[in-house]
């Protein structure tokens, strides 16, 4: 299907685009090729400014000119001048002249050559006006002058040039046709300008005169003709017709009277009908030169675009992917999908005469143009933030698209979902990260604080931090606010640090009365309780060393909170993706969070080698966010 795109560019940017379409639409075998493609994609999005289109024919023309050199000598050569259009006029001048000397030096007022051009003229207006009242003429049809003016610039030119500049020819058909018709007006205005200097030139030096003789006329019948036929000639120069009667001869006679005021009133029924002719000339340059400043092409930047009109009146897509209008998507192959926003869907009625009319002199606006799809608003799923509400507007639209815009279609989806699928890989890392610094990492409880307010605050700073993080990924894609945490609820118990004071005075005691017994029956009783003395202060130095390592090595030298894991572990992971869920816009019921997390062993994950524990948290997040994103994507479906 073709169609119309937004952007108009100027002839030679358009020269370029059609020679990129017809590389990339026909079999040119090694000029182009899958890896050229991807390469001008590539060299056109690293630029990053202007138009992607454009920028990737200039690529594109420039790698195809520098292996074939006929197409770089068809880019550089001119396919119009500005001269031809003054050998057009000058061409019909001189028919005109010459045309006029077919009357003689005597005129026959009934057969002058004059009434018969005069005449096709008038037939050809009355064609072109009838045109004007029945469907729009297409752009691409051509007419006889559009062939021959094909034809003009085809010769010579041979092989992939040829190819090529058929190709283009058929594509820029709208701007061809409007400079063949700018040209056969111009001519036909040439011809009127010379059929009236030609009746004024000969008659400054040569006596013309004029009569009239006829089989079945009589001189009351030729007079009322003549007074038709002249009169608004007579009203615009304020000559009256002259009578008749006097200038009827026999066949052998000849012409009776001078010819001047005829040939003032003849010059002016030229005038007059040149009128129009000089309107179509005005017409098809206006045309010719906006089509040659921005002309709409039929084509693609690259294997296809997409095009797609979303019928919007009430903004309901606005602030989406669908709800703006431009360039939307692309892909590495350089697809792309075009989307145009209408408050009505496109009428199929022929357009008002008016339109016809104007089109006629090359005033009437650029067709209307056609669409792949066109999608009403409401159809689709709601608007709401973040990518996944963006995600089921792109795959409602899937089953959409006609069967040869499938593939161009799964490359455009593909090339969205692959980023977005890598950034929530990252986030699923951020988010087990999380989940295991809180259900892992002890909270330090100072002296006198309330475990349960102390549990809250490190975990609200722990969510918030997490938050952060999830808003520094998904940047302009985020949605506002946060998940509540209820720290309440969470199972835990408070660990108390060993008391090294009390293990040291009660290991000294054991240490010194172990020794000083073993020291008194050694001695025979000698020591006197220097034994004990010694085995009391060596059992205390060793409890206290003996307890500060239990503490370190158990994390327990001050007072903490430990999360319970079989209970609160469901929980906290329920806040975590809150937290996720919040950040993409999606508001689902806690019991519907839980029920997604219920069927993981999270105790199971969070036990073991650290790095072990971050790969089986990361697994099993992503499971439940998959979850609830088809549970989200059910719930917009009904």
């Amino acid at each position: 299907m073709r169609f119309e795109p937004e952007l108009a560019m100027a002839e030679d940017d358009a020269r370029r685009v059609a020679l990129l379409d017809w590389a990339e639409s026909h079999d040119v075998g090694a000029l182009w090729s899958a890896d050229d493609a991807r390469w001008a994609t590539q060299q056109a999005r690293a630029e990053g400014a202007g138009d992607f289109r454009l920028a990737r024919a200039r690529h594109a023309a420039r790698r195809l000119g520098e292996r074939d050199d006929r197409l770089s000598e068809l880019l550089a050569r001119r396919l119009w001048s500005a001269s031809w259009a003054w050998a057009a006029l000058a061409v019909g001048l001189a028919l005109g002249l010459g045309l006029d000397r077919l009357g003689g030096q005597q005129l026959n007022l009934l057969a002058l050559p004059l009434w018969g051009v005069l005449g096709l003229q008038l037939v050809a207006y009355v064609v072109l006006l009838a045109l004007a009242f029945t469907r729009p003429r297409h752009p691409a049809k051509e007419g006889l002058a559009l062939r021959l003016w094909k034809r003009r610039l085809t010769p010579g030119t041979r092989g992939r040039a040829g190819q090529a500049l058929a190709h283009w020819l058929q594509l820029s058909a709208p701007l061809q046709a409007a400079r063949a018709a700018l040209l056969w007006h111009l001519g036909l205005l040439g011809l009127n300008l010379g059929l009236i200097a030609g009746l004024y030139l000969r008659a400054l030096g040569l006596e013309i005169l004029i009569g009239w003789e006829s089989t079945y006329l009589d001189a009351a019948q030729v007079q009322r003709l003549a007074d038709v036929l002249l009169a608004p000639a007579a009203w615009l120069t304020g000559l009256a017709v002259p009578d008749v009667g006097p200038l009827r001869h026999g066949a052998l006679q000849g012409a009776k009277a001078l010819a001047a005021d005829w040939l003032h009133l003849l010059a002016a029924t030229v005038a007059l009908v040149a009128l129009p002719r000089l309107l179509l000339v005005l017409g098809a340059g206006l045309r010719s030169g906006r089509l040659a400043r921005a002309l709409p092409l039929p084509v693609g930047s690259g294997p296809s675009d997409l095009r797609l009109l979303v019928v919007d009146p009430q903004r309901r897509l606005a602030g989406s992917l669908l709800g703006e209008a431009g360039e939307r998507l692309s892909s590495p192959e350089g697809d792309r999908l075009l989307v145009t926003l209408a408050d009505t869907a496109p009428q199929t009625a022929p357009a008002p005469w008016p339109a016809r009319a104007l089109a006629l002199l090359g005033a009437s606006p650029a067709p209307t143009p056609v669409f792949d799809v066109c999608v009403a608003a409401d159809s689709l799923p709601a608007a709401t933030p973040g990518w996944p509400a963006q995600r089921r507007q792109l795959r409602a639209l899937g089953p959409l698209w006609p069967p040869a815009r499938q593939p161009a279609w799964q490359r455009l989806l593909e090339a969205w979902e692959a980023p977005l699928r890598e950034r929530e890989a990252q986030a699923q890392q951020l988010m087990a990260q999380a989940l295991a610094d809180l259900c892992l990492q002890p909270v330090h409880l100072p002296a006198g604080t309330e475990p349960h307010a102390q549990l809250q605050k490190a975990v609200a700073q722990q969510l918030q931090l997490l938050a952060e993080k999830l808003q520094q990924l998904y940047g302009h894609d985020a949605a506002t606010g946060t998940a509540p945490s209820s720290g309440d609820r969470w199972p835990h118990q408070v660990v108390l640090p060993r008391p090294v004071v009390r293990n040291s005075v009660l290991g000294g005691a054991i240490a010194g009365a172990a020794t000083g017994l073993g020291a008194d029956l050694a001695a025979g009783g000698l020591t006197l309780g220097a034994g004990a003395l010694i085995g009391a202060v060596a059992g205390g130095v060793a409890g206290s060393g003996l307890t500060d390592w239990l503490n370190r090595r158990q994390g327990r030298r001050t007072a903490s909170l430990h999360i319970e894991l079989a209970d609160a572990a469901p929980l906290l992971a329920g806040e975590v993706l809150g937290i996720w869920l919040a950040q993409l816009g999606l508001r689902l019921p806690s019991a519907q969070v839980q029920a997604a997390l219920g069927a993981s062993d999270w105790v199971a994950a969070l036990r073991g080698d650290a790095a072990d524990v971050q790969l089986r948290l990361r697994q099993r997040l992503a499971q439940a966010c998959d979850a609830l994103l088809r549970d989200a994507d059910v719930a917009a479906s009904t």
